[in-house]
């Protein structure tokens, strides 16, 4: 127990706030806990609405923003409009919008339903409300953060980055986006199952592996690498 005090003194205070940037940095990490069409609209979605909108301004520009609009709503034909070479490419692109995210949003709204309820049976209906991210290291020193991890395993994983919570948590994220990647086949999971399996997988090799963490000896060996590259 001494050696235990003593070894947490020499830890350094974790961050008092996450940054936004870290944040979006784990959001980003954490979204190999989605599966189909819930990750193509969280990875490639953002590209296709940003091309949508970009057809949607330059319609706008020449045949009107209203008509515009009720060409994108199949209110009105593509023919019918100043230029229907523009107009065309954006009412097809209008459907599938319209239809391709009614059914993403219908899809999600059904496993969000079914995975808060299976994680909530297992977890109780508070924990699963903290099931979302890749959790904060600092956080699962407490008990009330929803994940079955080892006792103390957050300020031992600091304590192998020699007290430095800011690199425990970039290399923490790192393992586990690659538990929720390896588990990508498994699409019994919803989201919130994903990522609880995958921290709880996670913690529990790490607790039991000894010496460094794997990704600052992935992070050594490539040094060595490039040193001996350069020799």
């Amino acid at each position: 127990m001494t050696r235990q005090i003593t070894e947490t003194t020499n830890v350094d205070p974790p961050p008092p706030r996450e940054s936004i940037r870290a944040l979006l940095r784990r959001r980003r990490r954490g979204v190999g806990r989605f599966r189909g069409i819930q990750y193509w609209l969280r990875v490639r979605g953002y590209y296709f609405l940003a091309a949508f909108a970009g057809l949607f301004v330059v319609n706008a520009v020449v045949i009107g923003g209203r008509v515009a609009y009720d060409v994108t709503l199949q209110i009105d034909s593509p023919w019918d409009t100043s230029s229907p070479a523009l107009a065309l490419p954006l009412s097809l692109a209008g459907w599938l919008v319209v239809t391709g995210f009614a059914g993403a949003v219908a899809g999600y709204v059904v496993t969000e339903v079914t995975d808060n309820r299976n994680i909530g049976r297992m977890r109780g209906r508070g924990n699963a409300r903290r099931i979302a991210l890749i959790p904060l290291l600092d956080r699962l020193q407490y008990r009330r953060h929803g994940f079955e991890v080892p006792h103390y395993f957050g300020i031992r994983f600091a304590l192998r980055h020699d007290g430095d919570w800011a690199r425990a948590q970039d290399h923490w994220e790192i393992i586990v986006e690659k538990f929720l990647n390896a588990a990508e086949s498994d699409r019994t999971h919803g989201p919130r199952q994903a990522m609880w399996q995958a921290v709880l997988e996670a913690s529990y090799v790490l607790d039991g592996m000894s010496g460094k963490c794997p990704v600052c000896e992935e992070t050594a060996a490539k040094g060595e690498g490039r040193t001996d590259a350069r020799q």
